[in-house]
């Protein structure tokens, strides 16, 4: 019997972002995030993936915690900036805009099933303009959705505050990951599944 390697499956890139200044701005409004640290965490994360895989470069890639100042500085003023003034106050030309619909850890309060979902969209600055998703495709809303869940979470010592602390740390980063990945091709590694027999 002779093995055969299969190659690992590749996950396109959704968008081809320009490497111009360009900032990951978190919108968490509504305030589903808590502790509200985490916004910061999802949004280093993200820029730092996007740098570390040469999406961006590193000069470009404008600190998110900046956009974050600016717009906390103008709410806590009760003047809610529009996502462009906010590209243009840090030195953007495009926003990868992350807007928030859900973070949570659990959906019953018992089980514990770590989830978060966010409204993805790449606004060109200048021009006040999507770019992504592709506003003359049929098939955009507007945003990608983005879902992502930590799967298989051990339900052992769940209600503890040391487990729940390092389950939102964890769903945050997963979060900035996958809005990196977004926007360049990745392999999916597939553990123990690769070598075929033949």
């Amino acid at each position: 019997m002779s093995f055969v390697a299969r190659p690992e499956p590749e996950v396109e890139a959704k968008y081809d972002l320009q490497d111009v200044p360009t900032v990951v701005f978190l919108d968490d409004r509504r305030n589903r995030i808590s502790p509200t640290r985490l916004r910061r965490v999802i949004a280093e994360e993200a820029t730092t993936v996007l740098m570390e895989e040469g999406v961006v470069s590193r000069q470009n890639m404008v600190p998110a915690r900046d956009a974050i100042r600016v717009s906390s500085r103008h709410d806590r003023a009760g003047k809610l900036l529009s996502v462009h003034a906010i590209g243009e106050a840090v030195g953007a030309e495009q926003i990868i805009y992350v807007s928030v619909d859900e973070f949570a850890l659990t959906r019953d309060g018992q089980t514990p099933e770590p989830k978060s979902i966010c409204r993805v969209r790449v606004i060109d600055v200048k021009d006040e303009k999507r770019l992504f998703p592709d506003p003359a495709s049929d098939n955009s809303y507007g945003y990608y959705q983005l879902v992502v869940d930590l799967p298989n979470v051990d339900p052992h010592g769940f209600h503890t505050i040391s487990i729940r602390n390092d389950l939102n740390d964890r769903l945050a980063v997963a979060t900035g990951d996958e809005i990196a990945k977004l926007f360049f091709t990745y392999t999916v590694s597939e553990l123990g599944g690769r070598i075929e027999p033949r």
